[in-house]
């Protein structure tokens, strides 16, 4: 299988400061599901016996707001959601207040390679659709749409308004902070979490387990055929299948009629060039950290 995820680490019932492992790392990613109203998350990078960065604040939300804590200190960085250290670590230590999440998962970025032809037949989930342009002047929204898409696919009735007030990150000025979005689906009676899937062929088995998963890509003008826009620096849509050729079948939603299909490459290029990053939300029993051990 082309382009296998490595790197992904998922605690439920995690204590007050969880360490979380992992293969020498540049860059993670943090996710977490909690029913608490309030909390704060902070964290700390190790190699080995050594911290390599002291303890810094990650994430802070409340019933009436949420906010990350962009910095850059002694060679450790946040990207708002992207966690970035200028030497190697392998182990990251999470500390949580109040103690009493339901889970807490640690991705790292793999070796991305294009994924094999595709072998497999047409398999294409039918997500509810939902455009990002619901308010006058604001065209950030594919965030809260993708995300709304994928809790209605479950069950939940979702309003775009709702999922976007509960996700937006009062520092960052947006809705497209990763860990806040996946941490609101948390909220929903559903397992999610952050993960670097690494290739269209590891999200197809998540697609053969009613899992269809919300990615986020980034292009140039020219690099994706349909696209509704031009370029974008980030955008997330919601991958709901396969053609019988391979071929992405897609809800974007800044596309007109929502659901688009992408040429495979071209569709994966984009994806992999931005990190390979997916939304994974999953009803309870329905297991999923086995697809990027």
């Amino acid at each position: 299988m082309g382009g296998r995820a490595v790197g992904f680490a998922l605690v439920t019932d995690p204590a007050a400061i969880t360490t979380l492992r992992c293969a020498p790392a540049l860059e993670c990613v943090l996710s977490w599901n909690s029913f608490a109203e309030s909390g704060e998350i902070a964290f700390a990078l190790r190699s080995g016996a050594a911290h390599i960065s002291p303890w810094l604040p990650f994430a802070r939300w409340s019933p009436q707001s949420r906010r990350s804590f962009p910095c850059n200190l002694l060679g450790v960085s946040v990207l708002t959601d992207i966690i970035r250290s200028e030497v190697p670590f392998d182990a990251v230590q999470v500390r949580t207040d109040p103690e009493g999440l339901q889970s807490l998962a640690l991705a790292t970025p793999s070796l991305l390679q294009p994924s094999f032809p595709f072998a497999g037949g047409a398999r294409i989930h039918d997500v509810p659709l939902q455009t990002q342009y619901v308010v006058e002047g604001e065209a950030g929204w594919c965030s809260p749409a993708s995300l709304a898409m994928l809790l209605r696919f479950h069950g939940i009735d979702a309003r775009i308004e709702d999922v976007a007030a509960g996700v937006f990150d009062e520092i960052y000025g947006g809705y497209g902070n990763w860990a806040f979005n996946v941490a609101y689906a948390g909220t929903q009676s559903l397992r999610t979490a952050l993960a670097y899937v690494g290739s269209l062929d590891i999200a197809e088995l998540f697609l053969e387990r009613n899992l269809p998963l919300a990615l986020s890509y980034a292009w140039e003008e020219g690099e994706l055929p349909g696209a509704p826009l031009p370029r974008s620096s980030g955008h997330l849509a919601v991958l709901c299948g396969f053609t019988s050729n391979g071929d992405c079948v897609m809800n974007d939603p800044a596309a007109p009629r929502i659901r688009t299909i992408y040429p495979r490459r071209a569709l994966e290029r984009c994806w992999q060039r931005h990190g390979g990053v997916a939304y994974v939300l999953a009803p309870v029993g329905i297991p999923f950290a086995d697809l990027l051990a």
